[in-house]
């Protein structure tokens, strides 16, 4: 007995926590998700929105070189420094470069923290400008800032989402406990939810059952994305990998480069990146700046391997100015806590196995964004019952008056139904 009262009175704890977090939380979260089921579509979004952009108007035999594209580009777009290059292995796309400024004094919101953030879109035949998007102002760029920030500046954005991150592995552990049945007849009513019941019992069942169903993903989708929101959490991870943080992503020292020669070995670096991997998928071309004393051509070569559970990619940096490659890491030679560290992105966003990965990632994160609300009036009906008790008097019961006894005839008693005798 002293046992059952314990467990009755840890589950009325375990729910005080489970309701207030989910009450201080609950907003953050249900913002956060809705940006993150759209985000989870990027590449789809982007090449239906803006396909004039993306795509070639004329396809041709032979690219010209890297650094004509990219002297086109200045010269349509000067004052603005273009510090790297994207490119897919897709002879339809357009080339794209890219500039990014932080803002010297942000203010609250993500739109302050950004001077400029500009894609620049070149045709690789012909090196025509097709145009630019201005991430700033593309709904697609801030449906994945309002899951990382609710657009609000990087810095304060970036530690109320990662709370609520941290708040949600608490109410999945909390409402696991509390989903836990007593037995096996209750167990096989929290399985199921009764889609003919009333409104209410339905959205219990959502909230308790659907829950259950979704444990492990809430936990898999909060741990991949608690990465970007505090170092200790990533660190811990390399760590239980078997990896020193401090080892990894270690580069050597950057080579000196002459005065306004950052661009000099562009097109052999450029060739020999694309040589040496000949899967590639995509390929990102880091720049240096144009004031830059010591220099390097980063390029960051990502690629299909069928027979990798992993996202595969090596990095090959050149000496900005002769386009020697001084320095490579192939996906083999990287640490457990590397390997996973490339791939936390694709695993957070569901893109790492394809379409049924992404369904699952913006299914989930649709779900995610209704929990706070079907355990909001999950509340929200027991406090108005409670409000509603309390303001009810109970009247005390008076004796009945005696009545006379109601003589039937044998025919009048065997027709009343049971209930009524």
């Amino acid at each position: 007995m002293k046992r059952y009262a314990m467990r009755k009175r840890l589950k009325k704890v375990i729910g005080y926590i489970h309701l207030w977090l989910g009450l201080a939380a609950g907003i953050v979260i249900f913002v956060s998700m809705l940006g993150a089921s759209i985000f989870v579509w990027e590449r789809e979004l982007t090449d239906w929105y803006y396909k004039d952009l993306l795509f070639c108007d004329e396809v041709g035999t032979q690219q010209l070189p890297i650094s004509q594209l990219h002297h086109n580009v200045v010269a349509a777009y000067p004052g603005i420094e273009f510090t790297f290059l994207d490119v897919e292995n897709d002879p339809t796309r357009n080339f794209s470069w890219g500039s990014y400024q932080s803002a010297e004094n942000p203010g609250w919101t993500w739109f302050s923290g950004i001077e400029h953030y500009v894609l620049v879109y070149v045709n690789p035949y012909t090196g025509e400008v097709v145009g630019q998007i201005d991430r700033k102002a593309d709904w697609i760029t801030m449906s994945r800032f309002l899951h990382q920030t609710l657009l609000l500046q990087y810095d304060i954005g970036e530690e109320i989402v990662g709370a609520a991150t941290l708040i949600m592995i608490v109410m999945a552990i909390s409402g696991l406990v509390l989903w836990w049945p007593k037995n096996r007849k209750v167990l096989s009513q929290r399985l199921k939810v009764r889609w003919k019941a009333s409104f209410k019992r339905v959205n219990w069942d959502l909230h308790s059952v659907g829950g259950f169903y979704t444990y492990l993903l809430i936990f898999f989708f909060a741990t991949t994305g608690l990465v970007w929101s505090y170092t200790w959490w990533s660190n811990g991870i390399y760590q239980l990998m078997g990896s020193d943080p401090s080892t990894v992503f270690e580069s050597p020292d950057l080579p000196e480069i002459a005065s306004g020669q950052h661009l000099r070995g562009m097109d052999i670096a450029f060739v020999d990146a694309v040589r040496r991997q000949p899967l590639w998928d995509r390929l990102y071309f880091g720049i240096p700046k144009a004031e830059a004393e010591e220099g390097r051509i980063s390029a960051y070569i990502y690629y299909n391997d069928p027979d990798s559970w992993w996202s595969t990619s090596e990095e090959h940096q050149y000496n900005a100015e002769t386009g020697h490659q001084y320095f490579e890491r192939l996906h083999d030679d990287k640490q457990l806590g590397e390997k996973w560290r490339n791939s936390n992105y694709d695993l957070h966003v569901g893109s790492i196995y394809g379409l049924p990965t992404k369904i699952i990632a913006c299914l989930s994160a649709l779900f995610f964004a209704i929990l706070p609300i079907s355990g909001f009036l999950i509340w929200w009906g027991r406090k108005k019952k409670a409000s509603f008790s309390k303001k009810v008097e109970v009247q005390p019961r008076r004796a009945a008056p005696a009545q006379k006894p109601v003589i039937r005839s044998k025919r009048e008693e065997q027709d009343l139904m049971p209930a009524d005798r």
